[in-house]
């Protein structure tokens, strides 16, 4: 009996309780993520961003759910993925789209949850993720002890930005936000250890691709880039020039990795912003002068008109700790802040020599809308300098009561967590979002006067999630890419003119604007709806609910028609398009295949109502036929007298060999995985005394160990007391 005392008393002290610290942490990162989106977690139908705006709803509700819905439902019914949305903006390529994040991973949970459900779990989970993420990097890099370190999980977890940027809606932000503390994590392993670690490296660049913000991913890619040839300059000093060239193949490596596994994604995503409205010259005019940052960043209260974009603020618990590390600990800390002043420089945009140098310098850097949002590289270094703060803290306790520590420690992650829980209350905007995504009579009542037209909302009076829900399609919309061509066209249909980049169809309106039935009717556009009158008798109001009209398009060219060729054989401009009256009927109308069935007397094209693009291909009686766009945005077929079978069919190759590429690349990291962990790595030739080997402390562990290290579960509270920086 007492034996078997003794082997639980072993079991227990040797098995679960050097775990329990690491859980105890983890559960403070879901409790403090909890509160941040209060009471979304405790009341049914209660979701962060689920507002609508006089001008704008959340972006939660403008792309995230509708894209959402739409993969979930596809895959109920068909067991497959969509790549082709044909709900809004005239149609567009779903498996491009950034903000579908179609292939990255954690979107798939959509397929097991109610979209509410899927949406708080994915807020959530990157929320602990972020924080999970930044405790490791102050653990393994810093080597700071467990409370200071999570200080700085909740500093980042729960920065002010992030959860603004959560409240407007911006997923996938969050999401490549939440990868930038494991980015840095496996960029120094890697440098470290390149054969046991470059492979995680490059599924992290991959999963930041995916992520679905190419912005932030850009930003958080070249911020690993700046860390890796510091940590490189390191080792070199450390174990010299064969130890550099393995470390830069490693990270090498890891890169091709990265991009191999992202390139289902990548491919399309290149072949959609060439023909996008982002091909055109786009440079951004933001400037944040210095006088105006400074008190942005103590100022913790936002201007009400995008505030998401304004805030700057880590938090006033986490700026004075960060200023006790400054004062306490200047020669640890003060690459942090030469960290924190560059991306200042950045955040600054135009009112900054430096980001005038680095847009000159780095390719497409200022092509972005938004320049202040590279700031949140910046509030990695800010976390740890808060960590290194909190770290100074509680040794000055120490040296006073010893016992305390402890006690002090845990008031001290209270403190910050609960000052940036109150700074953040109610920027996570939660509201009920069955109330908020509910279609509207208007809604309803369009479509079911459209049929199988799309309707087009001069001031867009169709939400896009309700396009989805109803499954009706919309010729206008919001992405920030849109169909270059398309925009052209429906310039022309719209009766308005706007130049350079656009993201909204139309750009604008006013009561001058008057839109042209004819052209609305060759894209499908069945019904137009309106806040004010329309002139064009071709448009027929058919009836008006809360104020917006309803119009019936009697210009209505259908899915599919017919149209004489021009005077020299080839398509007609779209001045001289002469439609026959022949009759064409739909056989399938599917988001991915339309077949149609026709017969003609004379040699004539026939065009598909939707914007041309590549990837959709003609087959004229089983043979494919090549395409020839009318204006470059409406596709056209040449066929001959007699009876035909056209079927038009959505099968990009840029998917498909991006598929292929990304099968090799986890193919490799599969390899290296393996390969790595039956490694045994030689000991550094000429480690320093001041600085204790890596091999020494991760690589001659085992798996479990390694774990248990890197959490924090299994270690003594250490932290370098010499003079020389962790970095």
């Amino acid at each position: 009996m007492n034996e078997k005392r003794d082997m639980m008393r072993r079991f227990w002290r040797t098995g679960l309780v050097p775990w329990l610290p690491a859980v105890g942490q983890l559960a403070t990162l879901v409790v403090v993520a909890t509160l941040l989106l209060f009471p979304a977690p405790f009341q049914q139908n209660q979701l962060p961003a689920s507002w609508k705006g006089l001008l704008a709803d959340s972006d939660l509700l403008m792309s995230h759910w509708p894209t959402a819905l739409l993969i979930q439902r596809t895959f109920a019914q068909g067991h497959g993925l969509p790549l082709w949305n044909p709900y809004f903006g005239g149609g567009e390529p779903l498996g491009a789209d950034p903000l579908a994040a179609l292939f990255y991973p954690p979107t798939h949970l959509v397929h097991f949850l109610s979209l509410r459900d899927y949406y708080l779990v994915l807020f959530m989970g990157h929320l602990v993720f972020a924080g999970l993420g930044m405790l490791l990097l102050a653990r393994r890099t810093l080597e700071l002890p467990r409370f200071p370190a999570l200080v700085a999980a909740v500093g980042y977890m729960a920065a002010p930005g992030l959860l603004s940027h959560l409240g407007a809606g911006h997923v996938t932000f969050v999401q490549t936000v939440a990868w930038f503390p494991w980015l840095a994590l496996a960029c120094w392993a890697t440098v470290r250890e390149p054969r046991r670690w470059g492979a995680i490296l490059g599924i992290c660049i991959a999963l930041t691709l995916l992520a679905g913000h190419p912005q932030m991913a850009y930003y958080g890619l070249l911020t690993t880039a700046g860390l890796a040839v510091w940590f490189l300059v390191k080792r070199w000093r450390l174990e010299g020039q064969r130890a550099l060239l393995e470390s830069v193949a490693g990270l090498a490596a890891a890169g091709v990795i990265g991009v191999l596994l992202a390139a289902v994604y990548l491919l399309p995503l290149m072949e959609f912003t060439a023909r996008s409205t982002r091909q055109l010259s786009l440079s951004s005019t933001d400037a944040y002068p210095l006088r105006h940052f400074l008190h942005e960043l103590i100022d913790q209260y936002p201007p009400p008109e995008l505030p998401w974009e304004g805030i700057i603020t880590p938090g006033l618990a986490v700026l004075a700790l960060a200023l006790l590390a400054v004062a306490t600990r200047w020669r640890k800390v003060w690459p942090l802040i030469l960290a924190i002043v560059l991306v200042a420089g950045l955040t600054m945009g135009n009112a900054s020599l430096l980001y005038q140098l680095a847009a000159r310098v780095l390719p497409d850097f200022d092509r972005f809308r938004g320049l202040a949002r590279i700031w949140f590289v910046a509030l990695v270094p800010f976390a740890l300098l808060a960590a290194f703060g909190a770290d100074s803290l509680l040794r000055g306790v120490r040296r006073i009561w010893s016992r305390g520590t402890v006690a002090a420690g845990f008031l001290t992650v209270l403190i910050v967590g609960l000052s940036l829980v109150i700074t953040d209350s109610g920027y996570a905007q939660v509201g009920n979002v069955n109330v908020v995504t509910a279609p509207s009579a208007l809604a309803r009542t369009a479509a079911q006067l459209a049929g199988t037209g799309r309707i087009y909302g001069v001031q867009r009076n169709i939400p896009q999630v309700s396009a989805v829900q109803l499954q009706v399609p919309v010729a206008d919309g919001w992405n920030p890419l849109l169909i270059e061509s398309y925009v052209s066209y429906m310039q022309l249909a719209g009766g308005y003119t706007a130049n350079g980049y656009q993201l909204t169809i139309p750009a604008f309106d006013v009561p001058v604007i008057q839109p042209h039935a004819v052209l609305l009717g060759l894209m499908h556009v069945s019904i137009v709806v309106s806040r004010r009158p329309m002139t064009d008798t071709r448009l027929v109001q058919v009836g008006e609910v809360d104020g917006t009209l309803i119009y019936k398009n009697t210009a209505d060219a259908g899915p599919a028609y017919l149209v004489m060729p021009g005077p020299d054989g080839n398509p007609p401009s779209l001045d001289h398009i002469q439609r026959l009256d022949v009759t064409v009927r739909a056989i399938t109308l599917a988001p991915e295949q339309e077949i149609f069935t026709f017969s003609t007397r004379a040699a004539a094209y026939f065009v598909i109502a939707m914007p041309a693009f590549p990837g959709w291909n003609a087959d004229l009686d089983g043979h494919p036929v090549p395409i020839q766009p009318i204006a470059g945005v409406l596709p056209a077929i040449k066929v001959g007298p007699g009876v035909h079978t056209m079927s038009y069919t959505y099968a990009p190759s840029s998917v498909r060999f991006g598929g292929i590429l990304s099968a090799v690349g986890l193919l490799a990291a599969l390899a290296w995985l393996i390969t790595g962990r039956f490694w045994k790595p030689r000991k550094p030739s000429r480690p320093r005394k001041d600085e204790r080997p890596y091999t020494e402390s991760v690589s001659n562990a085992g798996p479990s160990d390694q774990v248990a290290s890197l959490i924090g579960a299994s270690e003594g509270d250490t932290s370098t007391e010499s003079g020389q920086h962790p970095l």
